[in-house]
């Protein structure tokens, strides 16, 4: 009963917030929480609502009695591949994707506090033409990476200044890449003569994987002064070991794959074994209350080195490899709130994304360039109710396709070289949530 109910939750889950196109660099997602989006994610000293729960749960000490806290932040990306062989532009397909958001935080003595959140902050969902150039990649015409993380934390105020906080992450892995793969051209009847008819025609590939893995969170906050805070969040590495992913592979009718052979219309599955380690993320950022400004400056490092290759092993011994090597990365977060009366809040951000992804390595399913984030909000404040809004407009750099990944399609079929740019990548991304205090 317990293990349905996690699958229906994730279930739930998949369906709203499957995360387009990467919106932080990798496939790192940061719109977690609406206040904090509102001051493009600089929230790790703030840390004063609900969104505590992720960027800074020690700071959820500074939260009277019982608040919740749900929200929803739909966001709308846009990509076009220009290709250098054919002239032609190919647009990724258009979709809007939902991210929710839910935490909830309970003082339970003067010193103790604790908190709770479910969020997805890994995940990617792109989507291609069946017949474009880059579909003999692995993902090269769907690929989605779908996580859901539970996370209970326990916060204990140490001195009047100081809090550390500690949490479990218990996260839910699924894994998608399909592609095409590249046939070569059968006879179909057969008899090698002049009638003979070719068939020029692509099969198509299947990877599907999932899996529970665990990791942890630490964070500390503290207040300076009154008016100056300071906070430092730590979440570690989840390594995902996949042991039963599978690969659906389907060819048409009177295709000669590999060892010239010709079939019939052939399906066949095969079990393999992976392993993802999705990295470590640290937060470290000050605020400073100026009258009725506050403003925040953060720093977040993220470890993608731990994403060297994407590898699956099957049963039958053979080997799907492909190298990754992304690089470690930081992004820098400046934001700020003006507070206009005890009812209006009104906020504003900017955000320098680095991309972890080498030019060597750089494929379909995450083309992601450096990138400008422009953040803006506003809060309206009643006795125990508070509603935020945000808006985020992500513009991501161009990047230039050319190296190997797009001629070594999966199981050793030859693919055509493809080179070119991905280009005019953005994303508006939207956020509203609602807070209640309970008192």
């Amino acid at each position: 009963m317990k293990k349905s109910f996690f699958h229906k939750l994730f279930l739930l889950f998949t369906l709203i917030t499957l995360p387009a196109l990467v919106f932080a660099n990798g496939f790192q997602i940061n719109e977690q929480g609406v206040k904090s989006l509102g001051m493009g994610g600089a929230f790790v000293a703030q840390a004063d609502n609900p969104d505590a729960v992720y960027y800074n749960p020690a700071g959820i000490t500074q939260l009277e009695g019982a608040q919740i806290s749900l929200g929803l932040s739909p966001i709308t990306p846009t990509v076009t591949f220009d290709s250098d062989q054919t002239g032609k532009s190919t647009d990724a397909k258009k979709q809007t994707f939902y991210i929710p958001i839910f935490y909830a935080t309970l003082k339970a003595t003067d010193r103790v506090s604790v908190g709770f959140g479910t969020f997805s902050n890994y995940g990617l969902a792109t989507e291609w033409p069946s017949d474009w150039e880059g579909r003999y990649i692995t993902g090269g015409t769907k690929a989605e990476i779908v996580t859901l993380t539970l996370n209970p934390n326990i916060a204990y105020k140490l001195t009047d200044k100081l809090s550390i906080a500690v949490g479990l992450d218990i996260q839910k892995l699924e894994v998608t890449l399909a592609n095409k793969l590249k046939l070569i051209k059968a006879d179909i009847n057969g008899d090698n003569n002049d009638e003979t008819i070719l068939l020029d025609s692509d099969g198509d590939s299947e990877l599907s994987a999932d899996d529970w893995a665990y990791g942890y969170n630490i964070a500390i906050h503290y207040s300076i002064t009154k008016n100056w805070k300071a906070g430092i969040s730590y979440r570690s590495k989840i390594k995902h070991e996949i042991k039963d992913g599978t690969a659906d592979i389907s060819v048409p009718t009177g295709t000669v794959i590999e060892d010239g052979t010709q079939t019939p219309s052939m399906s066949l599955q095969k079990t393999g074994s992976t392993n993802l380690t999705l990295p470590d993320i640290l937060y470290i950022g000050t605020s400073y209350k100026l009258g009725k400004f506050t403003f925040e400056l953060d720093g977040q490092w993220t470890g993608w080195s731990s994403y060297d290759k994407l590898e699956v092993t099957f049963e039958d011994g053979s080997v799907q490899s492909k190298p990754k090597d992304w690089d470690d990365v930081w992004a820098i977060r400046f934001g700020m709130q003006y507070k206009v009366n005890d009812m209006l809040d009104l906020r504003a951000g900017l955000i320098r994304d680095y991309s972890p992804i080498p030019d060597e390595t750089l494929d379909p399913l995450v083309s992601s360039g450096d990138r400008w984030l422009y953040a803006l909000g506003f809060g309206l404040n009643f006795e125990n109710l508070s509603i935020d809004f945000a808006y985020n407009y992500l513009d991501d750099e161009n990047r230039t396709f050319n190296n190997n990944v797009g001629s070594e399609a999966p199981y050793g079929i030859t693919a055509p070289q493809m080179t070119g740019e991905f280009k005019s990548a953005d994303a508006h991304i939207f956020g509203i949530s609602v807070t209640y205090r309970f008192k």
